[in-house]
């Protein structure tokens, strides 16, 4: 016999743990949305409020969810006082299936309670008059076939007299004491009456039927539970017990294709109460066919709609305040099918288009969304306690998916409606069995065909990591219209897999996994369960350390590293720049090079080469905006107009693709680089320098087919940077990875010339010659020129006896070299301001604005005139201490008249722009942000004023004619005239 199942209450301790983490979603939902409505995340205008549109809706649908979390309440079965007459009454069709039939009145008249059954038949069957003869069931039907279901039934009210009315759904089988929870519950006069849960025994019969079952379980545990506590639960349709009066008082079962919440409406405006009690009394089928759930679905959406546009507005004065947010809300969970349409749309229009819907650093995002998704998913997981089965416990994929996949379904409700189209009540097919489905499938085919396409076009045309994160988003657009189309299909894909073996393996894999997961899940889902609470206040404390003290963290990292600095200078310490040479040459075994050698010239190389170094989009996780094609493209056509003809392109990365292609169609050349970490110690990662090595080489292997690489280049001068310069172990160690490295690549390809990066110093001449002394595959040095001022025209070059060339030099170093016959690469060609970076060596600044060492090349490179002369500015600072918090004055100062004044703000002279800066304690920028406009700034002084430096733009009309910096402190020395 069939036993009934009952839920416990939640306990004292349970409810101020659930609402507590509500608490904490509701901050992580605020903290959220603060976030994405900030201006400076905004893109693309149209894109991003489809965006926010889509945000704010799945918000204000979660705000839905926990508001029926707050009191989850399980009323008690009062005892009996009196007795009721009953009468239940069940309905037929024509085409519903006689098995169904006859074992839902078979149960009925099995219910112990004292009661009378009732078959209400549309179809007035003969077969079925002689089953409720044979079985006791009067048999109803109608001639005036009215209002559909709502109208069988009050048909059946006009000749039944019972005080209480059942009404079942034909495919809801109730258990022997299906009346013993409920009819004590109207000894309560107000009582309208009494809902108990849908339950179903056919969820695995297909992942149609289970995805629609999985829908159902939050709403019939928990959130009807709550309605208990608002006044607002809803009568179901299918195992609903009303009081004979309510119903006579409101003229009978209410119309509609929504005929049971229509009819809670009226019960509900009319004042009548209304419980819920959640326990399986009963089971049903479920849709278990695509057609069958898509017309159910279309049945309610419509129906629901209607009710909220038609009904709705004439019973808000009689509802209570609980009851007028509830009908209110409950209707536009329909609307969720626009915005399952916008996020189809916002991918595929984003890549057609080339353009970005939100400016976010992809690991600030992660942080700002990633509080509330795990509140949401820990409150739901917690509120499991209250499902009515161990089955329904769990993260219900398959029914979020098959939502998804009903969108157009709930679009063409709301259209319908509002239209004014009608459809007529179909019952819901309860056969597993369905005919071709796939005109049912179009519109998810839609869906995925433009996806996809999208993708296709979207990355061919500019592949930048945004657009793969857009492409991502299509992607999984794609996999939810492929769930959807494969579960449609499911009953065909069964049928296949029993003529094909190799299905039939595959599917027993998947059944074996299953049983496996099936283990597992049950202790995952109870460990989650439990450790709700502990897990949210866990994963909000994590954000909260990441978002508030991490950056405080980077301040004392940085002034440990400052002082440290510090006492190494006291100590008489200095940070070697260069290698101890004697003992490298010992070292290597290689006798250093003659005086003689020493004095022979340098072989200029790559003559005529125009260049310039192009990073952009490097550190493309922390950069904001995009780097699209669009912008790239922009860049090259500027370059031509400048007179470059080579960028030096550092690789391998994602937007090799978009540089090589625009190159290669602009007729640019590109020296392909690569970059080496200058942390990396040769000695202790070894391994990873041989994944480094391997990496090279295979990108050398990948791109050797494009012919306008001219070159490869070890970049950065990796022999004398950062740790590895005050190393002869180490120093040893990379010589001999290099001359490994060059001679593979020279078996790859022994046609474009191999180079590597030195730094332009006295000692590059011995430092040429032992590196092509261990690697003769070296074919040329690219010479690192950092300081600006330096004269490349100094000694060591002249003596450097190697081929060479400048892979890296200012335009105010490269303007005094008096003939520049080697290649030349400027520095950078533009500023970067990304997230723990700032660099301001380019020809334009960050914004995209032209410096004036742009004009000086262009006149160089003969595609310009020489710019004017301009006078030079300072800043002046105050002879104060520079203590946090504080504000001190800071002033611009031009040099005219041979003296120094103050400048002043006019209409046709310069315009200022401050910026103050951010160190990590060794003079790299690591964040800008604006300080202030004008000839003079009153700044705040900011924790660890030693950290900052401030900078000072002087813009003549759209030029940036001089940058010039300024640490924070007052002067100890005196400010004197320009350098000329």
């Amino acid at each position: 016999m069939k036993q009934a199942l009952y839920v416990k209450p939640p306990t004292r301790k349970q409810l101020i743990m659930l609402r507590l983490m509500i608490f904490f979603g509701l901050i992580s939902m605020g903290f959220f949305l603060f976030s994405v409505l900030s201006p400076a995340v905004r893109g693309y205008a149209p894109l991003y409020w489809m965006l926010v549109v889509t945000f704010v809706f799945t918000c204000l649908k979660v705000l839905h969810e926990w508001y029926h979390y707050l009191y989850i309440t399980v009323p008690p079965t009062p005892p009996p006082t009196r007795s009721y007459t009953v009468d239940i009454f069940t309905t037929f069709c024509a085409g519903e299936p006689y098995e169904m039939i006859i074992e839902t009145l078979t149960a009925m008249q099995a219910i112990t309670y004292p009661h009378e059954s009732y078959l209400c038949d549309e179809a007035d069957d003969p077969y079925l008059r002689d089953v409720c003869a044979r079985l006791g069931v009067h048999h109803v039907t109608r001639i005036e076939k009215t209002n559909a279901k709502a109208g069988n039934i009050n048909n059946a009210l006009r000749i039944s007299n019972g005080e209480l009315c059942v009404v079942l759904d034909p495919d809801h089988v109730p258990f022997p004491d299906f009346l013993d929870p409920i009819v004590s519950h109207f000894d309560n006069p107000e009582i309208g009456y009494v809902q108990i849960v849908q339950a179903y025994k056919n969820h695995d019969e297909g992942l149609i039927a289970k995805g629609a079952a999985q829908q159902t379980y939050q709403f019939y545990g928990p959130m009807m539970m709550t309605m208990n506590h608002y006044g607002t639960v809803l009568a179901i349709g299918a195992n609903c017990t009303f009081r004979r009066t309510a119903l006579d008082s409101i003229g009978g079962h209410a119309a509609g294709l929504a005929e049971d919440m229509h009819t809670s409406m009226q019960l509900h405006a009319k004042g009548w109460k209304s419980v819920y009690v959640p326990a399986v009394l009963a089971r049903g089928l479920v849709p278990s066919t695509l057609s069958a759930y898509y017309k159910q679905q279309l049945k309610w959406s419509r129906g629901v709609f209607d009710l909220f546009v038609h009904v709705y507005p004439r019973l808000f004065t009689k509802f209570t305040w609980s009851q007028r947010i509830h009908y209110g809300t409950i209707p536009l969970h329909y609307l969720s099918g626009f915005i399952f349409l916008i996020n189809f749309l916002i991918p595929a229009i984003a890549l057609v288009l080339g353009v970005s819907p939100m400016h976010f650093d992809l690991a600030d995002f992660g942080l700002v969304i990633l509080p509330m998704v795990s509140c949401i998913v820990l409150i739901r997981h917690f509120v499991q306690w209250w499902v009515m089965e161990d089955e329904e416990r769990g993260f219900h994929v398959v029914g979020g998916l098959l939502m998804i996949g009903t969108w157009w379904i709930f679009i063409l409700g709301v259209l319908y409606t509002i239209s004014g189209k009608k459809i007529p009540y179909v019952p819901t097919p309860k056969d597993g069995n369905e005919a071709n489905n796939w005109p049912l499938n179009v519109p998810n085919l839609v869906v995925l065909g433009i996806s996809m396409l999208a993708i296709v076009y979207g990355l061919y045309q500019d592949l930048n990591p945004y657009n793969l994160i857009m492409a991502g988003f299509a992607g999984l657009n794609c996999f939810f219209m492929c769930f959807n189309i494969a579960a449609s299909r499911q009953q065909q894909i069964r049928e296949l897999s029993v003529t094909s073996p190799l299905m039939n393996t595959v599917f027993r894999a998947i059944k074996e996994l299953k049983g496996n997961f099936w283990i597992l899940r049950r202790r995952v889902y109870s460990g989650v369960r439990t450790s709700a609470f502990l897990l949210t206040v866990l994963v909000i404390s994590t954000i909260i350390y990441f978002r508030r003290f991490n950056p405080q963290l980077e301040h004392q990292l940085a002034v440990a590293r400052e002082n440290e600095q510090y006492a190494r200078s006291l100590a008489g310490i200095k940070p070697a720049k260069r290698p101890d040479m004697p003992a490298l040459f010992r070292a290597m075994g290689i006798q250093e090079p003659r005086q003689a050698d020493a004095k022979q010239a340098g072989v200029p190389f790559f003559p005529g080469e125009r260049g310039v170094n192009y990073t952009k989009g490097h550190n493309w996780s922390r950069r904001y905006p995009a780097f699209t094609k669009r912008e790239l493209e922009a860049d090259i056509t500027l370059m031509q107009q400048t007179g470059i003809n080579a960028i030096r392109h550092f690789g391998p990365g994602i937007y090799d693709y978009n540089v090589l292609k625009a190159t290669r169609q602009a007729g640019i050349r590109v020296h392909y680089t690569f970059w080496i970490p200058e942390a990396l110690d040769f000695i202790r990662d070894k391994e990873e320098a041989d994944d480094l090595a391997a990496k090279i080489l295979a990108t050398v292997r990948r791109l050797n087919h494009h012919a306008h690489i001219v070159s490869w280049n070890i970049g950065n001068a990796a022999i004398q940077r950062h740790r590895r310069a005050e190393s002869t172990g180490e120093q040893r160690q990379f010589l001999y990875w290099l001359k490994n490295l060059s001679a593979a690549i020279k078996k790859v390809d022994d046609k474009r010339p191999l180079t590597t990066d030195i730094e332009l110093t006295d000692e590059a001449f011995r430092i040429a010659y032992l590196i092509k002394r261990v690697a003769p595959a070296i074919d040329a040095f690219g010479l690192v020129v950092e300081d600006p001022h330096q004269q490349p025209d100094a000694p060591a070059l002249r003596r450097l006896g190697m081929p060479f060339y400048f892979s890296y030099i200012s335009v105010s170093a490269f303007s005094q070299m008096q003939q520049p016959l080697a290649g030349t690469f400027i520095s950078n060609w533009q500023d970067e301001k990304i997230f723990a970076h700032v660099s301001l060596d380019g020809l334009y600044d960050y914004a995209g604005r032209p410096k004036r060492p742009l004009q000086v090349l262009q006149s160089i490179w003969g595609k310009g005139k020489p710019p004017e002369p301009v006078a030079s500015f300072r800043i002046l600072r105050p002879a104060l201490g520079t203590f946090e918090g504080t504000t001190l004055d800071y002033h611009a100062i031009k040099w005219q008249n041979e003296k120094w004044e103050m400048a002043a703000a006019s209409q046709k002279g310069p315009r200022f722009e401050w910026k103050l800066v951010r160190t990590d304690g060794f003079d790299n920028l690591v964040e800008m942000t604006d300080a202030g406009t004008g000839p003079r700034l009153a700044l705040t002084i900011p924790r660890h004023p030693s950290l900052y430096r401030l900078y000072l733009y002087v813009i003549q009309g759209n030029v940036i004619t001089e940058i010039v910096d300024s640490p924070l402190n007052t002067p100890l020395e005196p400010v004197v005239g320009p350098a000329h």
